[in-house]
Formats: C-alpha cells, sequence, structure tokens
C-alpha cells in the first residue's frame, strides 16, 4: 500500500511529522520549548526526503526495474534467428508457396538493435527502459517481427517478455458493444500495440466518450513514470504524423516513454 507523505516523513526523521520537518528547515524543532538543532545525519535524510518529492527520479534512475542482461548477444542471435526459422516453415504452410526472410542491411542493423535492447544487452544503441515504436511502410514485416521478438522472449522466460494487443480489434470491439471494456486489460503489464494509430476519435464506453488511444497512453505513462512499465506500438504512421492526432501533451508522453525504430523497406506481401 502507497504511503502517504507524512509516514514517510516520520521514517526519515525518526517519528518527525511534516509540519516539523519544514520547522526544522527554517532553522530548528522546537521540544518542549525548547529549540534543538537537527545533527548532520537527520539533515541529510531530510534533504533527500525533500529531494525526492520535489523531483522525482526519471524510471532508468529507480529500482522499480533493474535491467540485466538475459543471455551473451551471439547465444541471442542464435536462438531469435531459429524463432524466425519456424515462422517460415508456418507461413510456408498458411501460404502454401515456399518463404525465406530477406532483409538488406538496414533492415538486419534494426532488427539487432531491437534484439539487445530485449536481452538488455549494455552495448544497446536503445535505452532500455523505453519501449519500442516500431514504424514502417505497410507490409515491411513490423508485425512479424515484433511476433518473433514476443515468442523468444517468452520461450527464453525474459523479463521483457510482452503481450500482444491489436488497437484495430479493441476499436471495433469498442464500437460494437457496449459493455466492452477497452481499457482495464490494454493498461496492465508490458505490453505491445499492434496497428497503433489506424483508428483514433471518441467512442462510447459505458455511456462515457472516450478516446482509446489517448486514455491508454495517459494511464500507460503514470505506470511507466511509477513502475517502469514498458508500452511498445507498431505504426504505419511515422511519430511526427502521430503528432497531429493527439492532443499536444499525449504525444509528448508516447514520445518520452518510447524510443522510435524505422524498419525500411518495401512491402513483403506477394
Amino acid at each position: 500500500m502507497k504511503k502517504d507523505i507524512d509516514e514517510i516523513a516520520k521514517e526519515l526523521a525518526h517519528g518527525l511529522s511534516l509540519e516539523q520537518l519544514r520547522e526544522r528547515q527554517r532553522g530548528g524543532v522546537m521540544f518542549n520549548g525548547e529549540r534543538k538543532e537537527p545533527t548532520e545525519e537527520q539533515l541529510g535524510k531530510i534533504a533527500a526526503y525533500l529531494e525526492e518529492v520535489r523531483n522525482p527520479r526519471p524510471p532508468d534512475e529507480t529500482k522499480a526495474r533493474a535491467f540485466r542482461m538475459a543471455m551473451p548477444y551471439e547465444e541471442a542471435r542464435r536462438k531469435f534467428w531459429a524463432v524466425l526459422q519456424m515462422r517460415a516453415a508456418a507461413i510456408e504452410v498458411f501460404t502454401e508457396q515456399p518463404f525465406r526472410w530477406e532483409f538488406d542491411e538496414t533492415e538486419q542493423e534494426a532488427i539487432r538493435d531491437l534484439l539487445r535492447y530485449f536481452i538488455n544487452d549494455p552495448e544497446s544503441k536503445r535505452p532500455l527502459f523505453k519501449g519500442v515504436f516500431l514504424y514502417g511502410a505497410v507490409g515491411t514485416g513490423k508485425t512479424e517481427i515484433m511476433q518473433a521478438f514476443h515468442r523468444f522472449c517468452e520461450n527464453e522466460g525474459l523479463e521483457k517478455a510482452f503481450k500482444f494487443s491489436s488497437m484495430s480489434k479493441t476499436y471495433t470491439d469498442a464500437k460494437t458493444n457496449k459493455d466492452f471494456d477497452p481499457v482495464s486489460e490494454n493498461v496492465t503489464s508490458d505490453r505491445l500495440f499492434d496497428e497503433f494509430g489506424r483508428y483514433s476519435g471518441a467512442v462510447l464506453n459505458f455511456g462515457e466518450s472516450v478516446d482509446i488511444n489517448e486514455i491508454i497512453i495517459e494511464q500507460r505513462y503514470e505506470r511507466w513514470k511509477r513502475y517502469g512499465q514498458l508500452s511498445h506500438f507498431i505504426a504505419n504512421a511515422t511519430p511526427n504524423d502521430l503528432g497531429d492526432m493527439f492532443s499536444p501533451m499525449i504525444y509528448d508522453r508516447l514520445r518520452e516513454m518510447c524510443f522510435s525504430v524505422l524498419l525500411p523497406g518495401k512491402s513483403k506481401r506477394k
């Protein structure tokens, strides 16, 4: 249970209330009519407490998530490639046509960056405490790649294992079922949102008009700041294009809690 400020203050200052802390900041504390100066140790704890209240630390400096490297990069590369090959075999069965992955050097670099990110490799070029905003043209394989990372993380029991959500399905369900709750499940767990930005605008949710994209981002932003919860997005639109879809505050929060990765190339759909 979250403690209020007075409880935290008392723990840090040996039972003193917040008002007594403020009095102490003014130069001393009154005990039975006598003013007593705080010790150096007490002053240090008070200063640390006030700094924490006034300037909350960003997620990368908190102890909410301790990102530890899961395995050597070469081991991760072999295992992830095996997942891709299994997916290629499944695509062949589904389409009844031969299929093989073909990535140019730019695409390979983007995938290598993501692999280092998901295993928490300290050599990653990406901030480990932020989520992924993966974008690119239609059909470039964005969803397939992230599904492969989803399976890879689950197979290896990685800290960055995440759940999958389709924003298209969420919006469709919300518009066709007045009792559908599009928010509660989508603000839990590390989660990836596919087809993000394809639908926008308000829908009726239990009689109230809400913008699903915005309310999910708002709530997940608060959980990211508080607990380090990660949010990933797949979109055809660029991050700048999304600026026209959301309020400035929501757009800024999306950019703050994610880093952008372009998956270049042409459509792989035939």
